[in-house]
């Protein structure tokens, strides 16, 4: 079942932010980080269960949503998750969705393609291991 956060969810962002420091250690998205964005009507977050077997996080940006962060628990993977994660957006909301994904990250990338992503472009040196991000784009319009 997933879950639209409404407001500020403690134990759910909780879950999120311990999940998302245990996939990604460096990430920009701590407990704080998590919470303002929470508080903000330009921010959707999406939860698959209460447990949060996975997450996806997304930035209205006026004509579309960015999809900032998408994460599955390790025990949950190739399950599905993910992909009702992106259904229930593409059920719900119109905008076109766009993501960054890194270069060597090629399981990533053919989820995104299966789904209907295509690449529309890449920025050089983006991640600051200097690895370029690939620019993906699901028009809905």
């Amino acid at each position: 079942m997933i879950i639209k956060l409404k407001k500020e969810n403690e134990e759910i962002l909780l879950k999120i932010a311990e999940l998302e420091k245990e996939i990604f250690p460096e990430s920009f998205y701590s407990l704080e980080v998590l919470k303002e964005m929470s508080q903000k009507d330009e921010y959707t977050i999406l939860v698959c269960d209460d447990d949060v077997k996975g997450y996806l996080l997304l930035h209205d940006s006026y004509d579309l949503y960015e999809i900032m962060k998408i994460a599955t628990k390790k025990e949950f993977r190739k399950n599905g998750v993910g992909k009702e994660l992106i259904d229930y957006y593409l059920n719900i909301y119109d905008k076109n969705l766009f993501l960054e994904v890194r270069e060597s990250n090629k399981a990533a990338k053919r989820f995104y393609e299966n789904i209907g992503f295509v690449i529309v472009g890449n920025r050089k040196n983006y991640y600051p291991n200097g690895e370029t991000a690939v620019l993906m784009s699901l028009e809905r319009n």
